[in-house]
C-alpha cells in the first residue's frame, strides 16, 4: 500500500543524515562562529558578509584570503584596519569554538525530530492519497475474517441473537404483568433497566464473535456476568435493596468526578460543575447517614443489605450460584487486564488455549457464545423462580430449551473443527507417520517370512 520506495525505509535514515549533515557542515560551523566573534567586537556583519567571509577561509590557500567585498566599511576604514579586524576575526574563532560546538549539538538535535516530522508528513500525504484503496483492503480482509469464522459458528451466532431478544421480551412481560420480583417498584425498574443492558451487551457479543474477535466478545461478556449477578442478587431481596441499588448511582459518579480532580484531567471546572460536585457531596452524606456508612464504598448498596462492612463480588456470585462459572471470569480478567495468558493464548473452551500466532480467527469464538448462552437462561429461570404465571413460565422453558439447542451446536461444530486445530493437525499428523511405519514393518515382515518359506 506503501508503494516500493516507502518500503524501503533506508531513505528514512538517508533523510535524518542530509538534515545533521546540513547542520552541522563546516561551512555552518564558520559562520557561527564567526557571528560570535564578530559580535564580541561589535562588528555589524550582514548574513551576506558572513557567508562569503566563511567560503573565503575554507577556501584560503597558504594563508591567504581572497576577499570579495566592496567596500569592508564595517571592518575599517582604511587597508590596514581592515586587516588588523579580520586577522582578529579569524584569531576568535578558535575561542569561540567550544561554545559554537554547543550550539551546533542543539542544532543536530532540534534536525533529527524535524527530519521525523517531515518523513511523517510524507508518509501522511500518501496514506492520504490512496485512503480508498487502503481502506478497500481493509475491507476485504474484515470480510475473509468474517465469512471463516460464519462457516463455522453462523448458525450459534444467530441462534445467540434470538436468545437475547428472548430475554428481552420476557422482561417486558414479567414488568407488565408485575409477576415475581417485578411486584416490587424499585425492584422492577432495576431489573428492567439491566435486562436492557444485558440484551445491548450480548448483541455487543454477537457482532465481536461474528468479527472472529474471540477475546473481545469474552471481554464482553465479563460485563454481562457480573450484570447476572448483580440482577439475580437484586431480585432475592426486600425492594429496598433495589432502591439502595439505584441511589448508589451518585456514590459511583462523585468518585469519578473526585478521581477527575485527583488526576488533574479536571480541565473543564467551572461554577456549574462545581455546584454539581457539592450537591453530590451532600447527597452522599444524606444517604450514608439514612443507610450506613458502609453505603460510601463499593457494593456499598449490598453490604448494608447484607449487614456486613465490606462485600466483594465474589461474595454476591457466590450467593446467587453463578459462581460455577468463575473460571470464565478469571480468564475474562485476563483478557481485560492485559494478562500474560490473554497475550499469549487464544481464548478456548479447552483447558490451555493455542499459541494466538498461529490459529484461524474462528478459534475460540464458541466461549464467550457458550457462556453467554449460560448466563441469559441462568438469568431468566432466576428471575422466574417466584412468578406464578403461566406465560412467563412457558417462555423460560422456551428458553431454556432454545439456550440448550446452542449449546448443542456449538459442541457439533466444534466436533467438526477439532482436527482444525495445530495441535489437533500435529497429532493427526504423527499418527499417520506411526500407521504408515507399522504398515512398513509388517510389510517387511511379511517379506522376511516369505523367504523364510522360500528357503525352507
Amino acid at each position: 500500500m506503501l508503494g516500493p520506495s516507502m518500503k524501503k525505509m533506508t531513505w528514512i535514515q538517508n533523510a535524518i543524515d542530509r538534515k545533521v549533515a546540513e547542520v552541522s557542515s563546516e561551512k555552518r560551523i564558520l559562520s557561527i562562529a564567526l557571528a560570535k566573534a564578530a559580535s564580541q567586537r561589535s562588528l555589524l556583519l550582514t548574513e551576506n558578509e558572513i557567508q562569503q567571509l566563511s567560503s573565503a577561509i575554507l577556501s584560503a590557500e597558504d594563508g591567504a584570503l581572497e576577499i570579495d567585498l566592496d567596500p569592508l566599511c564595517v571592518l575599517g576604514a582604511t587597508e590596514s584596519d581592515r586587516q588588523v579586524n579580520l586577522q582578529a576575526l579569524v584569531d576568535d574563532i578558535t575561542k569561540s569554538l567550544p561554545e559554537v560546538m554547543d550550539d551546533v549539538i542543539s542544532a543536530v538535535t532540534e534536525a533529527i525530530p524535524e527530519a521525523l516530522a517531515s518523513v511523517a508528513r510524507i508518509f501522511s500525504d500518501h496514506m492520504s492519497e490512496h485512503l480508498i484503496e487502503h481502506m478497500a483492503e481493509l475491507k476485504l480482509a474484515h470480510e475473509v475474517r468474517s465469512k471463516a469464522v460464519h462457516r463455522i459458528w453462523g448458525d450459534v451466532f444467530d441462534q445467540l441473537d434470538f436468545l437475547r431478544h428472548l430475554a428481552l421480551e420476557w422482561g417486558h412481560h414479567a414488568q407488565d404483568l408485575q409477576s415475581g420480583p417485578y411486584k416490587q417498584p424499585n425492584t422492577a425498574f432495576a431489573l428492567n433497566r439491566l435486562v436492557g443492558r444485558a440484551y445491548e451487551i450480548v448483541g455487543e457479543i454477537v457482532a465481536l464473535t461474528k468479527a472472529g474477535y474471540a477475546d473481545g466478545a469474552l471481554a464482553r461478556w465479563r460485563s454481562l456476568h457480573e450484570l447476572c449477578v448483580i440482577s439475580m442478587f437484586i431480585a432475592k431481596q426486600p425492594d429496598r435493596c433495589a432502591e439502595m441499588y439505584l441511589a448508589h448511582h451518585q456514590i459511583e459518579e462523585l468518585r469519578l468526578l473526585e478521581i477527575d480532580r485527583a488526576s488533574g484531567t479536571d480541565n473543564d471546572r467551572d461554577r456549574d460543575r462545581d455546584r454539581f460536585v457539592a450537591h453530590l457531596r451532600r447527597q452522599k452524606v444524606q444517604l450514608t447517614s439514612k443507610y450506613g456508612s458502609a453505603f460510601g464504598g463499593d457494593l456499598g448498596w449490598a453490604s448494608i443489605e447484607l449487614g456486613r462492612a465490606r462485600t466483594t463480588f465474589r461474595e454476591l456470585e457466590s450467593l446467587v450460584g453463578l459462581d460455577i462459572l468463575r473460571r470464565g471470569y478469571q480468564r475474562a480478567n485476563s483478557t481485560v487486564h492485559g494478562g500474560a495468558l490473554a497475550t499469549l493464548t487464544r481464548i478456548s473452551v479447552e483447558v490451555s488455549g493455542a499459541d494466538s500466532t498461529v490459529v484461524p480467527a474462528a478459534y475460540g469464538c464458541e466461549v464467550a457464545a457458550h457462556y453467554t448462552t449460560a448466563s441469559l437462561s441462568m438469568l431468566v429461570a432466576e428471575l422466574c423462580l417466584t412468578t406464578e404465571n403461566a406465560d412467563l413460565i412457558t417462555m423460560s422453558i422456551v428458553m431454556q430449551n432454545h439456550a440448550s439447542k446452542i449449546c448443542e451446536q456449538i459442541a457439533k461444530a466444534q466436533r467438526g473443527m477439532s482436527a482444525q486445530t495445530p495441535r489437533a493437525k500435529i497429532l493427526m499428523r504423527k499418527a499417520s507417520q506411526r500407521q504408515s511405519a507399522s504398515e512398513r514393518s509388517k510389510t517387511r515382515g511379511m517379506r522376511r517370512g516369505v523367504r523364510a518359506q522360500g528357503t525352507k
